[in-house]
């Protein structure tokens, strides 16, 4: 398969004795970022120019994830923030949450804003506008290695030219506790996330020893439906636009004239829940997905007390 061939790429001494999924200690397509307290700015997300001793990039494992998920587009790459709300997220992940805002097709191909800026803009130029040194080459160098292959030549155009933007293969999700050790999350940050929370506990199952590991295998189909997912809403397929559309209506009568009132960004997220839903599992009924879709979304917004939420709840 795909990913057994990456993990002899990149990790063959985890593969030594065969490929079994659940034995790799990690695959090559997933990575675990330990978010830390002290994470007030973006600098240990996407890295910085560092001029001690030749000037270089530092860069970061989110970093080259991201320019690893580039080399593979074919395959779905998962990023794991642990514990993510250890930190303020719009202060850390700053770029991220802009570029993802950005994305669009073109020329068939998709594209977002930069996380780390073209390149060819870290070059040093004297005063005549020459360049005398080219660090874009050892950036590239780094990230992509020998470029020996036409794919690698096109990402150092790409990288070069464009700066590191998010291949559409990334898919990144985070792990967060509520305490009073965390930080809430923004609206900002809720609006371009869909938050489950999982607080079901099976003791029975975790005194016999019965695992949740029994994951069936992701067919060509769901990898498929997970890597080229649709950006605008309107045009995802099997929408049910109509029905959303009431149903936000509804909602956001309710929310009038409370902060937590819905956006077109909420409009064009429900098509696309629901669109995926169906594609994914076409028994699914679409009040079940605006149903998760709420609680994922619109719930998860309201915050306060009972004097400053008051009856809201009830009338939702």
């Amino acid at each position: 398969s795909i990913t057994e061939d990456l993990q002899k790429k990149y990790d063959p001494k985890s593969v030594e004795k065969g490929f079994n999924r659940w034995e790799l200690h990690k695959p090559a397509n997933f990575e675990l970022v330990q978010v830390k307290p002290n994470w007030h700015n973006s600098l240990e997300v996407v890295g910085y120019k560092s001029n001690i001793g030749s000037p270089h990039y530092e860069f970061t494992p989110f970093v080259e994830f991201v320019a690893r998920a580039w080399k593979h587009q074919d395959v779905p790459f998962f990023l794991c923030l642990d514990e993510m709300n250890l930190a303020p997220v719009e202060q850390y992940f700053a770029e991220f949450l802009s570029a993802i805002e950005s994305r669009s097709i073109e020329n068939g191909e998709y594209e977002t804003d930069p996380i780390i800026k073209p390149f060819s803009e870290f070059d040093t130029r004297d005063d005549n506008g020459n360049v005398t040194d080219k660090l874009s080459d050892r950036m590239i160098a780094k990230l992509i290695g020998k470029l020996d292959t036409q794919t690698k030549s096109d990402l150092a155009d790409r990288f070069r030219t464009k700066g590191l933007t998010l291949p559409k293969n990334l898919l990144v999700l985070g792990t967060v506790n509520m305490d009073e050790t965390t930080f809430s999350f923004s609206r900002k940050v809720l609006d371009r996330a869909m938050s489950i929370v999982m607080n079901d506990v099976e003791y029975d199952k975790f005194f016999k020893g019965e695992t949740e590991n029994d994951i069936i295998e992701m067919t060509d189909d769901t990898k498929n439906l997970l890597i080229d997912r649709p950006i605008r809403g309107l045009i995802a397929e099997d929408n049910k636009s109509e029905v959303v559309e009431k149903y936000l209506t509804e909602i956001n009568t309710v929310l009038e004239d409370t902060p937590f009132k819905l956006g077109y960004r909420a409009a064009n997220e429900a098509l696309l829940y629901v669109s995926a839903s169906s594609l994914l599992q076409p028994s699914v009924d679409t009040n079940n997905a605006l149903d998760e879709f709420t609680l994922m979304k619109i719930l998860s917004r309201i915050e306060g007390d009972k004097r400053s939420i008051g009856n809201l709840l009830n009338e939702l």
